[in-house]
């Protein structure tokens, strides 16, 4: 349907609360408000107060994938421990060694060469020469001195080699016990005196000291590659996390503390972060609003029912969540008729604004049901299915045809869905559940649609092309009214209505509209139709016996009379728009001139006679104004040729842009031009020449009389 067949064509002025920006942002805001209050207990989970030790009273599951902090912290301890430590080798051990070793040698040979000492002086000066850093017994020191210079040279250089055997590689606090038995090993291949070999051994055993050090950056740089990689431990969506009847212990407590489930302290970044998705859910439509759909912002009260039918698609999905959470009935979001939405916006605005609101209906439903992929793509193409579906419907019994197109597409969806994302065999039995549950999504769809589209046509004026064709009903309690009561009228109506029709369709207004708002244009006058001209069945005019002021106050009261009329059957404000500004502010000219024909004083003013307006506003209030003078001037011609017709036409519709009536229509002076076209095209057809046919000879009628008689 669109948009220009929707009620109320922007008749507020600028700055008013029906177009005030700021009332739309007002809206804006209350809805993003709404939607978050039912949507974010949704994403938020329900809370658990437990300790280590409580008993749970029902099944836990986990709503969503989460990391098992306790579990996954486990194994990486685990994997640390499993690193030794690692260690350094410290070369400068072996070089304090080596020279501790060659400054005692050294004193040994130098010694050596002091003949003038005694023995016992030369011990003592050896002793108080040996370093700090060698534990070196007495006998050793004597036994060094009793060596010849070629011992001692032999002694010097194995105990050298030992030690840079020792000391050359990793050598730790655990080697030393070992380091006797290894030194005497390789002294058995030597063919040295008992008494070198004692010095050897002692020597090489005090030089020998640890020269692995605990290296605990690098121990620790191991450890945190180990623990880094081992994979997180994942606490699986729908995984049981405790049972009921179970005590929590520690590693339970933690898995709840994981999934936010314990209700400890409010997830402010959640509830932050929701707000955050709505805000930008909200101010998507917006911005599609406010650069795209032109006359929702012109009308607030059309944002309003926007917004109003957003609401009850999230109210729908929230029910359904809250039955499925309630009964543990997953498959439930397959059944939210999230195609009501799309379908009402459709038909009361337009098929583009569907399709945009569709994805956010799609985004309501994964709130709903724990951000489930399968129904809101389900949800999805379901809405977009509704809304191709009524596209062009214009009989009401259409939207059932729709709702089995939904029901179809949705089983599709959910068939496509149920192949992909089910790892195992469903079974036949949960299969066909699902798809069920497509088939009452897609019918329940149709029967809300069927329910709720009067509602907004009534309640909020709207008009949609069913409606528009249930008002052309020549049932219509109004129509039979006129037609009973004023039927010059009634049929100046229908003609007026098929002008209408025509010129609307080459302007771009909407021709049903201007249609229907032609047949209820003068409705007023079934209340004095003896005033009106085309309802004077004889001669006897009752405006020649009243003053031409109280003439005028009849004729204009017609508009005012036909709007009460019609908000008495509650017609759209659209089709009484229409009724109030198809005469705009013309004058009455033919009362006006007569007035100054009896007026002595001079104190008649043109102004005093026009009709009270306002003027059209609208391209179809336009056309229906133009059509209504053009009708009535061409069926008061004695000889309507086309080329007087078409004079008629041109003057009625330069007069009227003359006098300022088609200044606020939006219709262009090319407009004007095809619309006296139309009109002439129409007119031709109507008051075109006819063949007077000649009478039959008496004597033939009377034959055929009696024939007929006979028959």
């Amino acid at each position: 349907m669109p948009m220009g067949s929707l009620a109320w064509p922007p008749a507020a002025l600028p700055g008013t609360w029906k177009s005030s920006r700021g009332v739309r942002v007002l809206i804006y805001v209350v809805l993003g408000f709404i939607l978050y209050g039912l949507f974010v207990g949704n994403t938020l989970p329900q809370k658990y107060s437990f300790q280590v030790g409580s008993i749970s009273d029902v099944d836990i599951k986990a709503p969503t994938d989460a990391v098992d902090t306790l579990a996954t912290q486990q194994r990486k301890d685990d994997a640390a421990a499993k690193v030794p430590k690692q260690y350094t080798v410290d070369p400068s051990v072996e070089d304090s060694a080596l020279q501790d070793l060659s400054h005692l040698f050294s004193s040994v040979q130098e010694l050596a060469g002091q003949t003038s000492l005694s023995p016992a002086q030369r011990f003592q000066q050896l002793k108080a020469a040996v370093p700090p850093g060698l534990q070196v017994s007495d006998d050793v020191l004597n036994s060094l001195l009793s060596l010849s210079p070629q011992e001692l040279n032999t002694v010097r250089n194995e105990t050298n080699r030992m030690v840079e055997q020792f000391l050359g590689r990793e050598f730790g606090p655990e080697d030393l016990a070992s380091a006797p038995s290894e030194v005497d090993r390789q002294l058995v291949g030597l063919d040295l005196s008992r008494n070198a070999r004692l010095v050897i051994h002692n020597l090489t055993l005090a030089s020998l000291r640890p020269n692995k050090l605990y290296d605990v950056k690098r121990t620790e740089e191991l450890r945190q590659q180990a623990r880094d990689s081992v994979p997180d431990v994942w606490i699986q969506k729908g995984e049981i996390v405790v049972r009921a009847g179970e005590r929590i212990t520690p590693e339970i407590l933690s898995r709840l503390r994981d999934l936010n489930l314990l209700a400890e302290q409010p997830n402010y970044r959640l509830f932050l972060g929701f707000a955050v998705v709505i805000a930008g859910l909200v101010s998507a439509l917006a911005l599609y609003i406010e650069r795209i759909q032109k006359k929702i912002v012109e009308s607030n009260r059309l944002l309003v029912v926007l917004g109003l039918i957003v609401v009850i698609v999230a109210l729908e999905v929230k029910g359904v969540s809250m039955i499925s959470r309630q009964f543990d009935l997953t498959s439930l979001g397959y059944f939210v008729p999230v195609a009501v939405g799309s379908m009402l916006v459709t038909m009361l605005f337009d098929l583009s604004l569907a399709v945009f609101v569709s994805f956010l209906f799609s985004f309501f439903a994964a709130f709903g049901f724990d951000d489930s992929f399968a129904v809101q793509f389900v949800s999805l193409v379901g809405a977009l299915a509704g809304a191709f579906a009524v596209a062009r419907v214009k009989q009401r019994f259409v939207i059932v045809r729709a709702g089995f197109v939904v029901a179809i597409v949705d089983m599709i969806a959910i068939a496509a869905m149920r192949a992909l994302f089910t790892g195992t065999e469903p079974g036949i039995y949960n299969f066909l559940r699902t798809l069920l549950l497509g088939l009452a999504n897609g019918m329940f769809s149709a029967i809300l649609t069927t329910g709720l589209l009067p509602f907004f046509e009534s309640a909020f004026g709207l008009l949609t092309p069913m409606r528009l064709l249930e008002l052309s009903n020549p049932n219509h309690p109004l129509l039979r009214k006129l037609l009973l009561e004023a039927p010059g009228t009634y049929h100046h109506s229908l003609i007026v209505g098929n002008l209408a029709e025509a010129a609307a369709e080459v302007v771009g207004a909407d021709p049903l509209l201007c249609r229907v708002g032609a047949y209820y244009h003068d409705v007023g006058k079934a209340k004095r139709p003896a005033f009106f001209v085309e309802n004077q069945m004889t001669r006897e005019n009752p405006h020649d016996k009243i003053a031409p002021s109280l003439s005028h106050l009849i004729i204009t009261s017609h508009v005012r009379d036909g709007l009460e009329l019609q908000e008495q059957h509650r017609l759209p404000e659209s089709i009484r728009d229409i009724c109030a500004q198809h005469h705009g502010t013309t004058v009455l000219w033919y009362f006006y001139n007569k007035a100054l024909e009896q007026d002595k004083s001079g104190t008649v003013s043109v102004d005093s006679y026009r009709y009270p307006g306002p003027k059209p506003r609208s391209k179809e209030a336009a056309v229906v104004m133009l059509c209504d003078a053009v009708e009535a001037a061409v069926r008061a011609m004695a000889r309507p040729t086309p080329q007087r017709i078409e004079a008629v036409i041109r003057k009625i519709i330069r007069d009227r842009l003359q006098d300022g009536q088609l200044d606020e229509s939006q219709l262009t002076l090319r407009d004007l031009d095809q619309v006296a076209e139309a009109f002439m095209r129409t007119l031709n057809g109507i008051y075109h020449p006819r063949i007077e046919y000649p009478e039959p000879p008496k004597a033939s009628t009377k034959a055929e009389s009696k024939g007929g008689a006979q028959g």
